[in-house]
């Protein structure tokens, strides 16, 4: 089950052309967008959960990043590069991605 739910993320996010790494037992997804374009990082900004939401949470945790609802944002659209962490995941799925990735 571990390896196949990994397998699911690492091509989910592959499919929406995100990055995947797992270091620290955090879950980092990577998208590369247009810089000072409001609709690639909106876009951005609405995949990132669906791939995020695969990863099951099994201990305290949570999600941030670059995503629209701070300071981020902004870094994101300056720099080109949308980033969104997420820990708190089950240890056997990050194991398993990081054999898929790497």
């Amino acid at each position: 089950m571990s390896k196949a739910t990994a397998q699911k993320l690492v091509n989910t996010a592959n499919e929406m052309g995100w990055s995947v790494d797992v270091r620290n037992d955090v879950l980092t997804i990577t998208k590369n967008i247009k810089v000072d374009d409001k609709e690639s990082f909106v876009s951005a900004d609405s995949e990132y959960y669906s791939i995020l939401s695969i990863l099951p949470q099994t201990r305290p945790g949570s999600i941030w990043g670059t995503d629209g609802g701070g300071i981020g944002a902004l870094s994101a659209s300056k720099s080109g590069l949308f980033v969104m962490n997420k820990s708190g995941g089950n240890k056997r799925v990050l194991n398993a991605i990081k054999k898929f990735v790497g």
